[in-house]
């Protein structure tokens, strides 16, 4: 009996991550039961000392990018800058190569670049250029924006929400 693989990448299981891929990106089979390989396999706990683990492991490459869904998931916008992700790589051994790791899961984090600065996005967090659970403090603020008439404050280095497409 073969397997039916799922076009989306999304799997159901402890260790797998939500993936939501461009309208335009169409993966074929390998690509498929590789990430369906990847998303059914188990990684370290995020909140572990990663001394331990040997960075060319696959698990410990999963557990890289569970660290950066977490460190993301945690912010009130679900992004940050390069500059402020930078801060997490002595204390959580992150790879010298981030960028990489971000490109190659395009199906969970967005990379935009806008003039010198760098912005990483949880791309499960956003419907479009819409934050889809926005947080009681970021409801305020556009209320205030809405009611000021002053231009959008924003917490991730004036780049506002409407400027990202996901």
């Amino acid at each position: 009996m073969e397997v039916r693989i799922m076009k989306d990448g999304n799997y159901l299981g402890p260790f797998a991550f939500k993936m939501c891929f461009a309208p335009g990106f169409r993966p074929n089979k390998s690509y498929l039961e590789e990430l369906e390989r990847w998303q059914k396999m188990e990684f370290p706990s995020p909140y572990l000392n990663a001394r331990r683990f040997e960075l060319a492991d696959p698990k410990a490459q999963k557990r890289v990018v569970a660290i950066l869904h977490e460190l993301l998931s945690l912010t009130m916008e679900r992004r940050k800058t390069s500059a402020k992700l930078d801060a997490f790589h002595s204390e959580y051994l992150l790879p010298s190569k981030l960028v990489l790791c971000l490109i190659k899961h395009h199906g969970i984090f967005y990379i935009t670049n806008k003039g010198a600065r760098s912005t990483r996005l949880l791309k499960e967090a956003y419907d479009g250029t819409k934050l889809v659970d926005k947080c009681p403090m970021l409801m305020f603020n556009d209320k205030f924006v809405a009611i000021s008439g002053i231009n959008e404050i924003s917490s991730c280095n004036s780049i506002n929400s409407s400027q990202v497409v996901v």
